[in-house]
């Protein structure tokens, strides 16, 4: 039997077609939304993995209607500002990962007081990949180690880990993908060879901490060969 994973991530589907059935506008399903993956976190804290990695928005979702957009920008900067206590009052550790550069300075700098504000907690780090991309961010990787004229035989999958958004993190053992699609959407490409991908139907403001914890209890009885 596997232990309780270290590292969980979650393409959190299913917002939009949410507010649709239940006859909501799609920022009432966005809300939803972050009301569930607050009480993921707690679970997963109860539960003690120690990483939750939340796809909040990736680079693709600039595609969608401007006033959608704008729209989860304001949810975001909501729930980052320092008014919000969620991530110190549970002594959380906020930790974003994507290209923050290119946010909006008024996200980027709630972003990085919030990361400043958590950096000493001790509990479930929290991983939030905001204009994030899995291929966007090999690109990145491949930049940097172009930067420090890094020669052919220096190249080693400990330098592509170390360059990486998740430099200090274990790969995830499980991705769990809401909605009931299939696909990785461009989700941890560097980080998913041995993920176990679990999808669930739910819409992501359904999914629940029983769930959860179904997924977890379904992973532990896993046969993890790692290819041999």
């Amino acid at each position: 039997m596997n232990k309780t994973p270290d590292h969980i991530a979650i393409i959190m589907d299913g917002n939009r077609r949410w507010a649709e059935i239940n006859n909501l506008d799609k920022i009432q399903g966005h809300k939803s939304g972050i009301e569930a993956a607050k009480e993921i976190c707690l679970e997963a804290q109860k539960l003690d993995v120690q990483e939750l990695t939340l796809y909040a928005f990736s680079l693709q979702n600039w595609k969608r209607p401007r006033i959608e957009v704008e729209s989860l920008f304001n949810l975001f900067i909501e729930l980052f500002e320092d008014k919000s206590k969620f991530f110190t009052k549970n002594n959380f550790i906020f930790n974003p990962v994507g290209r923050l550069n290119d946010l909006n300075p008024i996200i980027k700098n709630q972003l990085n007081k919030l990361k400043e504000l958590t950096s000493n907690n001790k509990n479930l780090k929290i991983n939030v990949a905001i204009n994030y991309g899995g291929i966007e961010e090999i690109t990145d990787v491949v930049k940097k180690v172009l930067s420090v004229g890094t020669k052919i035989n220096e190249i080693s999958i400990d330098l592509i880990k170390k360059l990486s958004y998740f430099p200090n993190s274990p790969d995830p053992e499980i991705i769990i993908r809401t909605g009931g699609h299939s696909r990785i959407s461009n989700f941890l490409n560097l980080h998913n060879s041995y993920s176990e991908i679990i999808i669930s139907e739910k819409l992501w403001p359904d999914f629940n901490k029983d769930d959860l914890q179904l997924i977890i209890k379904k992973y532990k009885m896993i046969d993890r060969k790692y290819g041999k």
